[in-house]
């Protein structure tokens, strides 16, 4: 209903479990890594715990997708069964015959371990996930445990995932399944979202939706929405989807906080005591004006030379920042057409145009990340950062250098070195860059692939062929390449292996 009004493609916050729309944090990224290595080596259990809404199906749905073709996965949403009722379920998963009415649990067994034979003669692993498994009865549990014994000389036949709620720890603690218990080899407990995380997932969801450029919740929004859900992803996408109909109903462009208070109410059904912002604003207001008053003069621009990269002063060495003063001369088309200076270009739009259809039209593409100043580090490339107050006003600014412990912003063709520990206070970690792409649109390019990209590519990587096929030579080489620039090293050209490319060559830079 709402997705036309907001320009989404698909509406970005349903509960279902699609892994389309997972979200790396770093708690599911470590989960992740525990299940991976639990299916390819596992010796024995693995066992994934969580509150409810945390994301563990969502992430055993991730763990299917990235599984290599040989791999046959069961996976067992609904585990209220009996032993018998188990293994009928397991069989209808891997598409093998039975007959209810005729088998018994050995019968069962026996056809089970003739499948698994056959399936790892051919080079073929099979994995059991039961989701929900806190629901499971001891008996269950045990013929679960029996399953494990199916098994060669030197590994296992069968992999098993217990996937559950906290509870699901404390059933295994019980006497009578301290043998399951032992046999569990890897153990990962997935937490809710942190606030960063939480502004992190929204926007992630909403870019695969189709919105990138704009901010279709605002910060003060997004920390109330992290305040009522406490970062568990399925309240947040609850919250998240009535904020949007409210926001759709009301004509709104923008999810602000009174959006989200009614949501809150639609969902909870129960009235919200609102936080009145207005003194604590009055306050903020006058600690500004002071803080502006005493800095006044402490700032020390350095004059921009058109024929040498700019190196700042030393640092006044004073207790109070002066980043609030900033904030109050720079605002979005500024920072834009300060970034697109830096690169040689004006920033001049056409009415209704987004300035990264700006920067398209101008052969450069934007690249948007929630990060770190490692992540800005690596890049090698000025940024528009955003900084967002305590009342939730939000500012974005550029950084042009990064030294140790120093970032050079510009505010109006001026250069100002401000502590990055005092930009902390206000960065939530978000950027975009421009960078110079050999070709637009971006291609995803593979092994087998022929585009005139691959000669760019083989040109930055100093290898002596340019032909446009991409080959396995090249592969081995990206790969390197990869590896050496923390990237996932799977040989695939992507948007951040071209960027990382991209930035051996070339300025501005962000670090000399």
């Amino acid at each position: 209903m709402y997705t036309a009004h907001f320009g989404l493609n698909t509406a970005p916050f349903s509960i279902t479990p699609d892994p389309h729309y997972f979200y790396s944090s770093t708690n599911h990224s470590e989960a992740l890594a525990h299940l991976v290595y639990g299916v390819n080596e596992g010796p024995g259990f693995v066992l994934l715990t969580g509150e409810v809404g945390t994301g563990k199906t969502t992430l055993c749905r991730s763990l299917i997708e990235q599984l290599p073709h040989n791999f046959d996965v069961a996976l067992l949403l609904n585990p209220c069964l009996s032993p018998i009722e188990l293994l009928a379920a397991l069989f209808d998963e891997l598409r093998i015959s039975y007959s209810l009415e005729q088998y018994q649990q050995k019968d069962f067994i026996d056809k089970l371990t003739s499948y698994l034979l056959t399936a790892d003669r051919v080079g073929h692993r099979t994995v059991l996930i039961l989701d929900e498994a806190q629901n499971l009865s001891s008996e269950a549990l045990e013929q679960i445990r029996l399953l494990t014994n199916l098994e060669t000389g030197n590994h296992k036949l069968l992999q098993i995932i217990l996937v559950g709620q906290p509870e699901l720890k404390k059933l295994l603690k019980r006497n009578n399944l301290r043998q399951l218990s032992q046999r569990i080899t890897a153990r990962y407990h997935l937490l809710p979202l942190s606030r960063k995380d939480t502004k992190a997932y929204i926007n992630h969801r909403l870019a695969i939706s189709g919105v990138v450029s704009r901010q279709l919740f605002s910060d003060s929004a997004v920390k109330l929405i992290y305040r009522y859900s406490a970062g568990v992803p399925r309240l947040i996408n609850i919250l998240c989807d009535r904020a949007l109909l409210g926001g759709y109903v009301s004509n709104k462009d923008q999810i602000n906080t009174e959006i989200i208070y009614q949501a809150i109410e639609e969902v909870t059904g129960e009235a919200v005591r609102k936080f009145n912002p207005q003194v604590l604003i009055v306050v903020c207001s006058f600690l500004l004006v002071l803080a502006g008053v005493i800095n006044w003069g402490l700032l020390k621009p350095v004059t921009v030379s058109s024929s040498a990269p700019i190196m700042p002063t030393a640092m006044v060495n004073k207790p109070v920042s002066n980043l609030e003063y900033l904030l109050n001369i720079t605002n979005t088309e500024t920072a834009f057409r300060t970034l697109f200076n830096l690169w040689g270009t004006d920033y001049l739009p056409l009415a209704g145009e987004k300035a990264c259809e700006s920067a398209a039209n101008k052969g450069l593409a934007c690249f948007l990340k929630i990060g770190t100043w490692d992540d800005l580090r690596s890049l090698n490339r000025p940024a528009i950062i955003e900084l967002v107050t305590l009342n939730g006003m939000q500012y974005h600014i550029v950084v042009k250098y990064l030294l140790d412990d120093i970032a050079v912003l510009v505010v109006a063709e001026r250069t100002y070195e401000i502590p990055i520990h005092e930009i902390n206070k206000l960065w939530l970690g978000q950027f975009l860059i421009l960078w110079q792409p050999p070709m637009l649109p971006m291609p995803i390019l593979k092994v087998g692939m022929i585009h005139q990209g691959v000669i760019w590519i083989r040109k930055q990587l100093n290898m002596e062929s340019r032909s446009a096929l991409f080959d396995y030579a090249l592969r081995t080489k990206l790969i390197a390449f990869q590896a050496e620039h923390n990237l996932k090293a799977d040989g695939v050209i992507g948007e951040q292996t071209l960027l990382a490319l991209q930035a051996l060559r070339g300025e501005p830079l962000l670090l000399e």
